[in-house]
């Protein structure tokens, strides 16, 4: 299933990337191809928004991620909220 989400935090683009990177390798599978991320504009100083689309083929490996303690500290640690969508294709 296509999903897209998006993630409000304080911290930097760079800060994101290196979290993401450390779920894919820590979580292989979750997805068929690596995700796209892009940063949006945001008003907010120390603040970044990201969104982000992904082809999610394993929803439990996905839960599993993002229960683990040190995501869950991650995004604690950032004051970070994931807004998520499903989303499907249109021919």
């Amino acid at each position: 299933m296509n999903i897209c989400f998006t993630s409000t935090f304080e911290g930097t683009f760079d800060d994101f990337n290196n979290m993401m990177a450390e779920i894919r390798a820590k979580y292989p599978g979750i997805t068929d191809r690596a995700s796209e991320s892009a940063e949006l504009p945001y008003d907010k100083e120390g603040w970044c928004k990201v969104v982000t689309i992904a082809n999610v083929i394993d929803f439990d490996k996905m839960q599993e991620a993002v229960s683990d303690p040190w995501v869950i500290e991650w995004d604690k640690s950032h004051n970070n909220t994931d807004v998520i969508y499903s989303m499907e294709k249109i021919s």
